[in-house]
C-alpha cells in the first residue's frame, strides 16, 4: 500500500461490483503469485485507452493477460493491442481469458524475448504500456526510437514497488536493492528527459505517465 489506510479504504469503496472476468484473473494471480497491475492501475488504463482513441497500442509484458483486458475493452473499432510476453504457461492463460472476454480479435500476441520482439515491430505506437523488469526501460525505449507516434503516451507500471522507492536506500525492504534502484532510475531519467513530459502517480503501485513532448520543448 503506498497511501494511507483511511485513503485506501475510500478508494477501494468507491469501486464498482467487481466484474466476474477480472475478478477470477485476480484469484488466479493471488494465488499462483503471477504479477498483474492492480485493479484501479487497470482502470487508469481503461479510461486513458477511452480518451485517446488509439490505432495501436503496445503492451510490454502481458502475464495473463489481465491488464491487456482492461485496454482492449475500451479499443476504438479496428485498434489492436500488441503485447509481448515469453512465459508459455501465461499466456495460454491470457488467450483464454481473452476468448471469454471477447476481445481476443483486438489482441495480438507476440511470443519471446520482449527485447528481441521490438526489433521486428514496425509502429507506430500510440499507447505503450511498460509492465516488466526495470532495468531494461530504458532499453525498451531504445528500441522504439522511430516507433512512436508524435504525441505517443507512456505509461510505466510500479514505479514506486509497495512505496519502498522512497525509503532511503539503506532501509530494511521487501524489493531487492537492485530492483529499487532500477526503479528509482527509471523515474529520475523519465523526468529529466527532454523528449518526455513525465510525471509519477501514486496510483496502484505506482505509475509513471508520460507524454512525448512537442519538437522545440525543452524540460523542466
Amino acid at each position: 500500500m503506498i497511501r494511507s489506510e483511511h485513503v485506501q479504504s475510500y478508494l477501494d469503496a468507491l469501486r464498482p461490483e467487481r466484474d466476474p472476468l477480472l475478478a477470477e484473473m485476480e484469484d488466479l494471480a493471488r494465488r499462483d503469485g503471477v504479477p498483474i497491475v492492480e485493479w484501479e492501475t487497470g482502470r487508469f488504463l481503461a479510461t486513458l485507452t477511452a480518451g485517446l482513441a488509439p490505432s495501436t497500442v503496445l503492451e510490454v509484458g502481458t502475464a495473463i493477460g489481465y491488464s491487456t483486458v482492461h485496454i482492449a475493452r475500451e479499443l476504438p473499432r479496428g485498434s489492436k493491442i500488441i503485447t509481448l510476453e515469453r512465459d508459455p504457461d501465461r499466456i495460454a492463460h491470457a488467450r483464454a481469458f481473452w476468448e471469454r472476454g471477447e476481445v481476443a480479435d483486438r489482441i495480438q500476441l507476440v511470443e519471446g524475448d520482449a527485447l528481441e520482439s521490438l526489433e521486428g515491430l514496425p509502429g507506430p505506437f500510440d499507447l505503450v504500456f511498460l509492465d516488466a523488469t526495470k532495468t531494461e526501460v530504458s532499453a525498451y525505449l531504445q528500441r522504439l526510437e522511430g516507433k512512436l507516434a508524435p504525441r505517443c503516451v507512456l505509461v510505466v507500471d510500479n514505479l514506486l514497488m509497495s512505496g519502498e522507492a522512497a525509503l532511503p536506500e539503506d532501509a530494511d525492504t521487501r524489493w531487492s536493492r537492485d530492483s529499487l534502484a532500477a526503479g528509482r532510475a527509471a523515474a529520475r531519467e523519465l523526468m529529466q528527459s527532454g523528449e518526455w513530459l513525465f510525471s509519477l502517480l501514486p496510483i496502484g503501485d505506482g505509475v509513471g505517465f508520460a507524454a512525448r513532448r512537442a519538437p522545440g520543448r525543452s524540460a523542466g
